[in-house]
């Protein structure tokens, strides 16, 4: 008890340089939590566009679809497919057929990645129909429509109300052409859908690669995301491996995959780095203290104190900024979390939209706070500041009682 109160009043001897110490720590775990948060809300953005923007969280393909996307390698029957798939009960179901064309309008052309989709089923599985930037979504019962992606719209001038003229290759060895109105453009979504996407009904896509009902894709949205690896395995064994290839968007996207897998430690060795520098005013303070007290600590050790006493002397003065700091900043740093994950954080005025591991972000980040980033975020400030004051600790112990009192301090 006795060294708690000299402990306590040690660090208020000099509390300017206490509330400066103080900030700084607050300061550092603040801008950790906050910083974990972001990154956190990152990530889960990533996963929302690789997956709710594009794949969906599985899909099944021909064995040999994805080694070269050839339009012949086609799974048949169709609604038995889906059946087999919904019957399983991990989630919603939607077909797709592709194809590469040239996208024509006006005086302008360029190359087309060609998505046939069923619109009512589609809109089950990913939120494309929500992420409009012009003009309206696939209408179900329409013929002849297109929704066109961001960058290739540009490229061809053309938005809402425009006609656009498609030509590709049929799968009878024909040339494929017609011509379609273009209902919408979406916003930024990821560069092959940016830069060539045409969305049209699998209907129109179908007859215009005279393809009947066959299909190159499923995706499928999981009711339980968390469930990932066990919902690809179960989906596998419930369909004919000879004729079906299941993947997941871990196993479709392995660059994002690997990112999130190292996002972990790359967070552990950047908020390390973040307090390291905070820690300095820690060891600044501990050692001026230290400085001053010299004598002061010399006569308690030739009245009898241990070495072991005066270090817990200063690990207590520690552990008191520690206590403050954990309060103070935690509570700033959740606070300030909290906002950006509903008010999020405009970047636009960097340059807009960008692009990171082949997924696309719009210019607003929002932070996603969970009780890890707290925790790990304190963690962190704990071990960084004990190894800081190790050497304050040393110190500490190895003052001599002769040596302090004679500096006559």
């Amino acid at each position: 008890m006795t060294l708690l109160k000299m402990a306590w009043r040690n660090l208020w001897r000099n509390p300017k340089r206490t509330l400066i110490t103080l900030f700084s720590m607050t300061f550092g775990l603040t801008m950790m939590i906050v910083g974990y948060a972001l990154s956190d809300g990152m990530l889960n953005q990533m996963v929302h566009y690789a997956t709710l923007l594009g794949t969906g969280h599985v899909q099944v393909h021909h064995p040999d679809y994805l080694e070269d996307h050839s339009i012949y390698d086609s799974m048949d029957d169709p609604a038995a497919l889906l059946a087999a798939v919904t019957s399983t009960g991990l989630g919603s179901a939607s077909p797709r057929v592709f194809a590469t064309a040239l996208v024509s309008s006006g005086q302008q052309s360029a190359g087309g990645q060609l998505w046939g989709i069923d619109p009512d089923l589609e809109s089950s599985v990913t939120e494309l129909d929500q992420h409009l930037e012009t003009g309206t979504w696939l209408t179900p019962g329409a013929k002849g429509q297109v929704v066109l992606g961001r960058n290739l719209a540009k490229t061809l001038s053309a938005g809402p109300g425009d006609e656009v003229v498609v030509l590709t290759q049929a799968a009878d060895g024909s040339l494929g052409n017609a011509l379609y109105t273009v209902s919408g453009t979406l916003k930024s979504i990821g560069e092959r859908l940016d830069r060539g996407g045409v969305i049209m009904h699998i209907r129109d896509l179908s007859e215009l690669l005279v393809m009947d009902s066959e299909i190159h894709e499923v995706a499928i949205r999981l009711n339980d995301p968390n469930e990932l690896d066990w919902a690809t395995l179960t989906l596998s064994k419930a369909l004919d491996e000879e004729k079906y290839k299941v993947e997941n968007w871990k196993q479709l996207f392995p660059e994002l995959a690997e990112y999130l897998r190292l996002s972990s430690s790359s967070m552990t060795i950047v908020l390390f780095i973040i307090f390291a520098v905070a820690s300095l005013g820690i060891v600044n303070t501990q050692l001026m203290s230290l400085f001053e007290r010299t004598r002061e600590v010399g006569i308690m050790r030739a009245l009898g104190m241990g070495p072991l006493s005066v270090v817990w002397l200063i690990l207590l003065e520690t552990v008191f900024l520690i206590l403050m700091a954990a309060v103070t900043g935690g509570i700033a740093g959740i606070l300030w979390a909290l906002r950006l994950e509903h008010v999020g954080w405009d970047i636009s005025w960097m340059g807009g939209s960008f692009a990171f591991v082949g997924v696309a972000f719009d210019p607003h980040m929002y932070a996603t706070l969970t009780s890890v980033a707290v925790i790990h975020s304190i963690v962190v400030m704990i071990v960084v500041v004990l190894m800081a004051s190790l050497y304050p600790f040393i110190r500490a112990a190895r003052i001599s009682p002769v040596d302090a009192i004679g500096r006559g301090r």
